[in-house]
């Protein structure tokens, strides 16, 4: 973990660089984004009776926010950085974008409808204090269980074969190397009254699994599996309630 990763994301080049190089087409954090945009668009309807109101949380460039693109009422991207939130308006993303300072993002009130709050690759990068801030903030969009859902991802869950890599494999000290356990997830949760209710899993392997020769065994793999063995996927998705 950089322990300045709140900072990062403040210059304009390394959010051009996330934007257009991490995301690029056929990068791998492309094809496991495009599996959660396909997941996220069958599972929002199914659990929602009407659209709701979408809450994005460290919401970066507005990846989540285009994702739900006309399943939800309308949504709302909370992020540190002007320079994330100006390229997620270059890429159209919808919504509102909201500059806040650290620690203090507050939900803009709606009562009038069912509540989504979304973290993506946000807990994995951070120290417990600012995971707090997140539940922190799901607690005030979701103050009870009728409220909505809560839905956290973990890009490095510690009972993947991402673990294999960091306990046999040489890790970049770059890439801020963390991994989470489903108990410290649980833990997270239940620590400020939510309920962990479901995950779905999006890759089992890593990105050195999708490279060249392995790729299309990698890809046909993740398409059998990685929903019935979501438990052990690399990249995880919690599904939470407020108890």
């Amino acid at each position: 973990m950089a322990a300045n990763y709140t900072e990062v994301f403040r210059d304009p080049t390394a959010v051009e660089k996330y934007a257009e190089r991490t995301y690029a087409p056929g990068t791998f954090s492309s094809i496991v984004s495009s599996r959660q945009t396909g997941w996220l668009r069958g599972f929002v309807p199914h659990a929602f009776g009407m659209p709701p109101v979408h809450h994005d949380f460290a919401s970066g460039t507005g990846r989540v926010a285009r994702m739900l693109a006309g399943l939800v009422s309308v949504s709302h991207g909370y992020d540190t950085s002007e320079a994330m939130l100006q390229k997620g308006r270059e890429l159209g993303t919808p919504g509102h974008a909201h500059l806040v300072a650290p620690g203090l993002a507050v939900p803009e009130p709606d009562e009038t409808r069912p509540r989504l709050v979304t973290a993506f690759r946000f807990v994995l990068n951070v120290d417990l204090h600012l995971r707090d801030q997140l539940m922190d903030f799901a607690s005030m969009a979701l103050p009870d269980p009728d409220s909505g859902l809560l839905l956290v991802e973990n890009h490095g869950n510690a009972s993947s074969l991402r673990h294999l890599r960091k306990t046999f494999g040489r890790l970049d000290a770059h890439t801020w190397f963390q991994e989470l356990s489903h108990e410290e997830m649980a833990e997270l949760f239940d620590r400020h009254g939510f309920e962990l209710v479901g995950m779905q899993g999006f890759t089992m392997f890593t990105q050195g699994c999708y490279r060249r020769p392995w790729i299309w065994a990698s890809k046909a793999a993740d398409t059998m599996l990685c929903s019935p063995m979501s438990k052990w996927a690399t990249d995880v998705v919690y599904i939470a309630r407020r108890r």
